[in-house]
């Protein structure tokens, strides 16, 4: 489904080159639920961000589906990361003057989902995360685990083919049945 063969990373800073990602080799499965681990500062997120497209290795190759993204356009990494990918960034990326409704709804949006359908499929992806009496709500009346659920919901809607968690431990609640722990497992 998804192979890293030989990723490498550099970013410049100033006069100084940053190596953050040296010859990754990595191969995930269809349904494979994967953790990475490590100390602040290894590259786990700039990883995540080369996985989902949104942003570009410096040497290497990204194998989608047996298909090589040397050659990709931005038209097709934006369909990539609009019909294969969610992400649950580590900061959530809520939208604060739009609704927990429409936060979740944006996802769709940006797929060309109906007004009638994103609705629809927003509530019940929040309802499955224990906020269907939430959605009403903007993100700054809400918990920071209740914030990360949203961004859980947002991640979820499309029903995508790879789901990017950044840090979802970060708010858990493992004796909650709607933690974030859970709400993760039980969807992939």
């Amino acid at each position: 489904m998804l192979k890293l063969h030989n990723i490498k990373k550099n970013y410049i800073s100033g006069n100084e080159t940053v190596k953050a990602l040296q010859g990754i080799n990595l191969e995930f499965r269809e349904s494979e639920f994967v953790s990475i681990l490590g100390p602040s500062g290894c590259g786990k997120t700039t990883l995540l961000n080369i996985i989902g497209g949104l942003d570009r290795y410096t040497e290497g190759d990204l194998i989608i589906n047996n298909i090589s993204t040397k050659q990709y356009k931005d038209r097709d990494w934006d369909t990539y990361r609009n019909h294969s990918i969610g992400f649950v960034f580590q900061n959530y990326n809520l939208i604060p003057h739009q609704s927990v409704l429409s936060n979740v709804e944006l996802a769709l949006t940006l797929s060309g989902v109906s007004k009638e359908e994103r609705k629809k499929r927003a509530k019940e992806v929040l309802e499955r995360v224990g906020l269907g009496d939430q959605i009403n709500k903007r993100p700054n009346q809400m918990s920071g685990g209740q914030m990360q659920r949203v961004a859980i919901a947002r991640a979820l809607v499309n029903n995508p083919d790879i789901l990017l968690a950044d840090e979802p431990t970060r708010c858990i609640r493992f004796n909650n049945k709607h933690s974030n722990y859970g709400n993760i497992k039980g969807n992939c």
